[in-house]
C-alpha cells in the first residue's frame, strides 16, 4: 500500500507522470510525491559512510575525500557537517577531571620568533614576542 510521505495517508490519486515515473497527489495533505526515493543512490551512501568513518579516524582531508570519490572538496564537507548535526551535541560526563589535547602543548608558547610592525604600514614601530609583551 503506497502512503504519503509528509502525513502517512493512504488516501491519493494519480497525479500525471515527471521523468517517466507516475505521480501521486494525498488528498489529505495535497503533497506531490513518487513511489520510492530515486533521489539517493546506494553507491552515494556506501560512499558518504566511508568518508565519515576516514575522516573520523583523522585520516583524510575534505580534499583528499573529494578526490576519492570524484566529488569537490564542498560536496565532502557537506557530507561530514551532515552526519555531524544527526549525531548531535556530544556528550561529556559530569564527572570529569583531566581532559588531553594531544599535540597543543608542543605549539603553545613555541614561537620565538619577532615580529617587526614597521614594515606594514604601521605608524608605530614596536616589536612584539608572541606569549610576552613589548621587547
Amino acid at each position: 500500500m503506497l502512503t504519503c510521505k509528509a502525513c502517512g495517508s493512504t488516501h491519493y490519486t494519480k497525479n500525471g507522470r515527471v521523468r517517466g515515473v507516475q505521480r501521486y497527489r494525498c488528498k489529505g495533505c495535497g503533497l506531490n510525491y513518487v513511489r520510492g526515493d530515486r533521489r539517493v543512490a546506494p553507491k552515494r551512501t556506501a560512499q558518504r559512510a566511508l568518508a565519515v568513518i576516514l575522516y573520523a579516524l583523522g585520516k583524510a582531508s575534505f580534499g583528499f575525500l573529494g578526490k576519492l570519490f570524484g566529488v569537490s572538496r564542498t560536496t565532502a564537507y557537506h557530507w561530514i557537517r551532515a552526519e555531524a548535526e544527526r549525531l548531535g551535541e556530544a556528550k561529556v560526563p559530569g564527572g570529569l577531571l583531566e581532559m588531553e589535547f594531544d599535540e597543543l602543548w608542543h605549539f603553545t608558547g613555541s614561537k620565538k620568533q619577532t615580529m617587526d610592525h614597521q614594515g606594514a604600514g604601521s605608524w608605530h614601530t614596536a616589536k612584539c614576542r608572541l606569549g610576552g609583551g613589548r621587547s
